[in-house]
This record gives structure tokens, C-alpha cells and sequence, in this order.
């Protein structure tokens, strides 16, 4: 073939390298000429055909693998196969400046497919993990995202040793061992890659944190919601609508706290303090007693005290507030709700509150908390008490 495109078109080329450059030149020039036109008409027929038939399937994973263009990829195989086909008409005379032009040319050529069998194979992987995505009722579905990154990561690392491979004519094997060597060097460039590679893998596989997850990172000051978990960093989109990234690997070196467990133990905790002056406490006498059972009728029944002389108002106000978490309808009472008496060092007696809302929403709890807390305040007149400060 480059013969016979010398002998007609370059007779007027004198130099024989420069003949068979020039005829290698024209001869490739052709065969993209070809690769170009057999791959419009596959798109326009095959590939054409069948993603419609796709795009129109009952199946979901079909569509999706129309929808991620799998096929389109894989149809640049055929122009790649074309050129390898066509580097062999380029070492038809056997030169070797003939022979290192086709050689280039069939390398390049294979090059090309391997890359494109990767993307393809990474499409299919993100349309297989988007059909579990839609399709799966596992809790922890949102995770399989790190892991495609991870898949898609190895694979092209696997692909680069396998290319380095074949350009240098040895077996991958010796190339590890060459990277080998490398090692401190590699480490150090891909140091946060490989850090958020365990990072992902553990967090995945503790289902320690996920995508959608409510989490509070207090040494970064990080309180919001995760929308991306990558190999290399974690997006935290904060409640006031910022986005925070810090690399993946914070995650298991870092205190973080996962507020969306909250949610599957049916219990989210609150606990409000009451500092009270000391001066406002005293005992009780009997017309205290009457007083308080006119306003609360049901705890005054309930009410077994030996001896009055041993109860202060505050004592009463403890059980009062221990009878209405017992019986509040918002409350688990499968936890431990209780009011207690604290003293502390500075603000004297403080009267503290803890209570586990049924409701784990931030607005729902919040309404309970407010209504317990506000009640708590709004007795201790009636019990002859006096607030000096709230402890939070």
C-alpha cells in the first residue's frame, strides 16, 4: 500500500524517507476517512436502533444504560478497530521507518480502545448503581456512591499500569515493581487520595456517615448536611445554606457527630437547667399543701409525704415536674425522663430537666421542650420560687 501510493502520487518526491512519510501521511489521512464514516453509520443505524429500543424498554436498568450512553462509547471501538486494522497497510513493504510508523499507529490505535473500554465500563457501573439507587429499600443505599468512586478510581489506575505496560513492552507485573520503588514518592503525591479511600470504605462500611446525614463536626465549627462523599473530600452544605469541603479521611480522624441516628432511636434529648436562688427555698406547711392540690388536683392525690417538715417547696416542685414527665403524651417513656435536683458552684441550687421527645424533627422537639420548660417557669411562683438565671 505505501508503495503504491508513492508510485502515484509522490513520483515527484526524491527522498525515500520523505516518500514514505508522505505516503504514510495520506495512507492514515484515508483510514480516518474511513473510521469517521463507518462510525457516523453505525450511530446512524445500529446505534441509533438500539438506543431507541432502550429509551422505550419496560426494563429501568436498559433505559439507564441509554441514558448513561453506554452504547455511544462503545461504538468509538469500531473506529479504533480500523485504524489497527489499517496500521497493517501501513508495514506492507517492510521498512523500518515503515514499520515504526505502523507500530506507532497500531499502539496508539489499541490505546484508544483501552480508554474507551474503560468509559464504557464506568458508564455501565454508574447506570447499574443509579438503578440501585432507584430501585433498593436498603437505609444505606446513598453510600454505594464511594464505593463507584473507588471502582472508578482502581479502574483507571489499572488502566494506566496496563498502558505504561504495553507502550514499554513489558509485563505489568514489573511495572508494580517498578512503582515499587516510587512508593515514598507516590504516597506522598496521592497522600489525601489514599487517606479518603480507607476513610470512605470505613465510613461506608460502619454506615458511620452518609449522604443526607445531619452531622455537627465542632472542631471545624461544621453543623449541616453531607450532599457528597468523594474519595477526596466531603461536601457539608451548614444550615445557613454555606458549603463546607474538608478532605474525606476527617471523617474517621475527627469527633463527628451523626444527628440522623436520633431519628431511629424514636428519643431525641433535651436538658434545660433552672438556677434558683437559695434564699426563695423553705419548707412547706399544710396550707401550701392545699394550695397547690386546689391547682393540681391529680398530683395532690397521687401524693404520698410522711412528713411536712422534711419537704420544701422546692422537693414538691421536683415531683410536680417528675409527675408531668411521666405522663406527657410527647415524651418516650421507654428512656429516662426525669427532673433532679443540681448544685453548683457559682449559681447555687439548680433544678434540671431531662426529657426524650417522641418527635425528632428540630421544630417538633423544640415546641416540646419550649412547652415543658415554659411550664417549669411559669410554677415557680406558685411555689413561692424565684429564678436567678437559665444554665443552657
Amino acid at each position: 500500500m505505501p508503495d503504491m501510493v508513492s508510485n502515484s502520487f509522490l513520483a515527484w518526491v526524491t527522498d525515500a524517507n520523505l516518500k514514505i512519510i508522505f505516503s504514510s501521511i495520506i495512507i492514515l489521512l484515508l483510514i480516518a476517512a474511513v473510521a469517521i464514516g463507518v462510525d457516523y453509520l453505525i450511530r446512524k443505524t445500529i446505534i441509533y436502533a438500539l438506543n431507541r429500543k432502550l429509551h422505550f424498554s419496560k426494563l429501568k436498568l436498559l433505559r439507564l444504560i441509554e441514558e448513561h450512553h453506554v452504547l455511544d462509547s462503545l461504538a468509538l471501538l469500531v473506529s479504533g478497530l480500523v485504524f489497527v486494522f489499517g496500521s497493517f497497510l501501513l508495514a506492507e513493504n517492510n521498512k523500518a521507518l515503515t514499520l515504526s510508523i505502523a507500530s506507532f499507529t497500531l499502539k496508539t490505535a489499541n490505546l484508544f480502545n483501552l480508554y474507551i473500554l474503560t468509559v464504557s465500563l464506568n458508564r455501565f457501573i454508574s447506570a447499574l448503581h443509579e438503578y440501585y439507587q432507584s430501585t433498593s429499600k436498603r437505609d444505606d443505599k446513598s453510600s454505594w456512591h464511594s464505593y463507584i468512586k473507588i471502582i472508578n478510581f482502581f479502574s483507571w489506575l489499572a488502566v494506566t499500569i496496563l498502558a505504561i505496560a504495553y507502550i514499554y513492552g513489558q509485563p505489568p507485573a514489573s511495572i508494580l515493581t517498578g512503582l515499587g520503588a516510587l512508593s515514598a514518592i507516590i504516597l506522598l503525591i496521592f497522600r489525601d487520595t489514599f487517606l479518603g479511600i480507607v476513610a470512605s470504605i470505613q465510613a461506608n462500611a460502619t454506615s458511620m456517615v452518609r449522604i443526607g446525614d445531619s452531622i455537627i463536626i465542632k472542631k471545624y465549627d461544621i453543623e449541616g448536611i453531607v450532599e457528597e462523599i468523594s474519595i477526596n473530600s466531603v461536601r457539608i452544605r451548614n444550615f445557613d445554606n454555606s458549603v463546607t469541603t474538608l478532605p474525606t479521611y476527617a471523617l474517621t480522624t475527627e469527633a463527628v457527630q451523626n444527628m440522623e441516628y436520633i431519628t431511629y432511636a424514636e428519643g431525641k434529648r433535651f436538658k434545660q437547667a433552672i438556677a434558683l436562688a437559695a434564699d426563695s427555698i423553705k419548707f412547706i406547711d399544710n396550707k401550701f399543701i392545699d394550695k397547690i392540690g386546689n391547682n393540681y388536683p391529680d398530683f395532690y392525690n397521687n401524693l404520698k409525704l410522711s412528713n411536712l417538715r422534711q419537704i420544701t417547696n422546692l422537693n414538691l416542685l421536683r415531683m410536680l415536674i417528675q409527675d408531668i414527665l411521666q405522663n406527657h403524651p410527647s415524651l418516650n417513656q421507654s428512656y429516662t425522663n426525669i427532673a433532679r435536683i443540681n448544685a453548683t458552684a457559682s449559681d447555687g441550687i439548680a433544678i434540671e430537666i431531662t426529657g426524650f421527645t417522641l418527635e425528632t424533627g428540630s421544630l417538633e422537639h423544640e415546641e416540646i421542650k419550649a412547652s415543658i420548660v415554659g411550664l417549669t417557669y411559669a410554677m415557680l411562683a406558685e411555689f413561692e420560687l424565684r429564678a436567678k438565671e437559665i444554665i443552657l
